[in-house]
């Protein structure tokens, strides 16, 4: 961890208490924000869906009891985004399961009370909370500022913009205006400093050592301290069956869509190169099985002699068009029919060559750890570093893909997914 410029220091009666800040600027806009959404934009989406057609009087009392319904759902989703802390996927993952909740209780109750329901409706109300709950719990986090104390003799992390690192100089100082405490002795706190550990606790405070939180700051995990004791702790099963569910849903949904661009991303493709449109490699997936991953052709054919490589910075073999099938990802949609054979997932660690994942696993052992769950078309480390083209690279690919093992989630593939369309658009990581 590189050591940064010395933090303000908390005297034993002043800091961040001084300010007395519980609640970061922004949180009654996005409340007010959030009820004037709910009150006033969802009613109309709902009763565009639920209004079509005539409709007998004695109808439109039930259907506006069931929009304010939905509407208070959304509103409960909202409002309880707002103070959600944590890294975004565990945020996004709490949205998720407050939107479970409200909707869930409300499809309880109409049905035990035999209310009126619409299923369109329903539909619309579900996703329409996840997708606001996530934009409040995002705006909120740009609205923030956090205050950081750190309780130890090591240096505090690189300075951030929305983050204020305050030393902590003595077990008297006062900490109630800090949103978070870091551990930051090398073993356990010295025994003066539990008193002060203790009231931060019962006061509701999250408190964390200080390497943990750098590790989720950098998105990356450190390969060589990485163990198995560090996954989930329900383990990979049942993470693997609803997961697989969700990639054959989405896969076969993407379909309809892929297959034309597909179709006519090949036919360029042989016009410009000749054929064979596609390119089939053998790749290692789960569990060390290998497969026949599937492209579309972007590169000049090998020549005899020359050595399948990894694709470097500027390869001279892609061509014009191949470049262009890089840039916005195409060449990598026939993937989802690895998907649906189950090869593949849409979110995990990209696979590799066998003779390079042998390689790669001599030298860095963890690197074996990537073969316990199914491998990405798209992945944590294809979002947060460009391709790896040598051993260096690898590693660093290597610390992104360990810390998605540590926290693989719905929320985190969810982020991911959103991500990756991100660097779509951007043209981040093409080679």
């Amino acid at each position: 961890m590189t050591a940064a410029a010395p933090a303000p220091v908390a005297s034993d009666a002043s800091g961040p208490a001084a300010a007395g800040r519980r609640t970061p600027p922004g949180a009654g806009v996005l409340a007010v924000a959030s009820i004037l959404v709910c009150a006033v934009a969802m009613p109309v989406v709902y009763g565009l869906v639920a209004f079509h057609g005539a409709l007998a009087p004695a109808l439109k009392a039930p259907i506006l009891q069931h929009i304010a319904f939905n509407c208070l759902a959304n509103a409960t989703v909202m409002l309880g985004a707002i103070g959600l802390e944590g890294r975004f996927d565990q945020r996004l993952g709490q949205v998720f399961a407050r939107t479970a909740l409200a909707h869930g209780a409300l499809a309880f109750l109409t049905l035990i009370t035999r209310h009126y329901y619409s299923i369109p409706m329903m539909l619309v109300a579900v996703p329409s909370s996840a997708a606001l709950g996530t934009a409040v719990t995002a705006l909120r986090r740009r609205g923030a500022r956090l205050e950081v104390g750190i309780v130890g003799p090591s240096p505090a992390p690189a300075p951030a913009p929305d983050v204020n690192f305050v030393r902590v100089q003595t077990p008297s100082a006062q900490i109630r205006g800090f949103d978070l405490l870091l551990i930051a002795f090398d073993g356990d706190p010295p025994a003066e400093w539990a008193p002060v550990l203790s009231r931060a606790l019962l006061a509701g405070k999250r408190v964390r050592h200080l390497a943990e939180y750098a590790e989720e700051a950098r998105g990356m995990t450190d390969i060589d301290r990485f163990d198995l004791d560090h996954l989930p702790a329900a383990g990979l099963t049942s993470y693997r069956a609803g997961k697989r569910a969700l990639d054959l849903i989405a896969a076969l949904a993407a379909l309809p869509l892929a297959l034309p661009a597909v179709a006519l991303a090949a036919l360029a493709v042989i016009a410009s190169m000749g054929r064979p449109a596609f390119f089939v490699q053998t790749r290692v997936g789960q569990g060390g099985r290998v497969f026949r991953m599937i492209k579309l052709r972007t590169m000049r054919p090998l020549t005899p002699g020359d050595a399948d490589v990894a694709t470097a910075r500027r390869d001279p073999r892609v061509t014009p068009l191949g470049r262009w099938l890089r840039r916005f990802h195409i060449d990598e949609l026939p993937q989802l029919w690895n998907v649906v054979v189950g090869d593949m997932s849409l979110v995990g660690p990209r696979p590799e060559q066998p003779a390079l994942a042998e390689g790669y696993a001599r030298q860095v052992p963890a690197f074996a750890w990537r073969q316990l769950v199914r491998p990405g078309i798209t992945g944590w480390a294809q979002v947060r570093a460009p391709y790896a083209a040598d051993l260096a690279e690898t590693r660093v690919k290597l610390g992104y893909d360990l810390f998605y093992l540590k926290n693989l989630s719905l929320a985190l593939d969810v982020q991911i997914l959103a991500r990756t369309l991100w660097t779509i658009v951007g043209g981040k990581g093409v080679r």
